[in-house]
């Protein structure tokens, strides 16, 4: 029996397809409410006071960060959504049609590999995508963010981790390894994909790894951690020359 890369491409693409029905409401009960707060505090590290701000969101699944977005930048923003599940930006283009004053799209690809040009981008964020890429995969997406940001440009990511607590951490992850799978199994009868978000947790640990590889690629980096580490991110910018 073959081996399953759970960070290929198509597999990943065909997980968050499965998904995307319920994956706003399953994501929410799960987190306790506590993925929006890291999406809210994700935005709130980026400066938004400029006017047409060109925003790419990696890893972007149904645009669910781009309610912060807009509540915190200005209106000439133009929000670009990036993500290589078609079901996915299917369930974002309810956010295009609901705000048609607003300068939003999105874009099926991926981020490892985009048509993106060199230095177009103000601004990247990112919320809970992170995990699904492998070690190898973080350095090429941490060297991807270096080229499409502008000088001065700035980003931020946030990833549900595993925190250094042993006690909270053995908590997470018995919520994440069995207690999710079972909301995913009342939600859409599929627990087996649901599971999947504590194996790429697990694997993923936290964003010191990535950290070193947005460092490594030329750019100003800080880490992030929320909640005593339940949460980890990055966020900082691309000196200017």
């Amino acid at each position: 029996m073959p081996v399953t890369d759970i960070y290929d491409e198509q597999y990943v693409a065909s997980l968050f397809d499965r998904m995307s029905s319920t994956y706003g409401v399953a994501n929410y009960l799960t987190s306790f409410g506590f993925t929006e707060r890291w999406r809210k505090r994700c935005v709130a590290m980026i400066n938004w006071r400029a006017e047409n701000i060109c925003c790419y969101d990696l890893m972007s699944g149904m645009g669910e960060i781009w309610v912060s977005v807009m509540a915190a930048s200005p209106q000439s923003t133009k929000i670009i959504g990036i993500d290589i599940s078609t079901e996915m930006n299917a369930r974002a283009m309810d956010q295009i049609i609901d705000n048609p004053d607003r300068k939003l799209s999105i874009l099926t690809a991926n981020a490892l590999d985009s048509d993106i040009p060199d230095g177009v981008a103000d601004v990247i964020v990112s919320s809970f995508g992170l995990k699904t890429f492998s070690d190898p995969q973080l350095k090429i997406l941490a060297a991807e963010v270096a080229r499409i940001l502008r000088p001065g440009g700035q980003f931020s990511f946030i990833e549900i981790s595993k925190p250094p607590n042993p006690v909270l951490r053995t908590l997470l992850m018995f919520y994440l390894k069995y207690i999710v799978p079972l909301i995913g199994y009342f939600f859409m009868k599929d627990a087996t994909s649901y599971r999947m978000l504590g194996v790429y947790t697990v694997s993923y640990g936290n964003s010191e790894g990535f950290c070193t590889y947005l460092r490594e690629a030329g750019l100003t980096t800080t880490y992030v951690s929320d909640f005593f580490g339940c949460a980890t991110g990055a966020r900082g910018h691309k000196p200017k020359v």
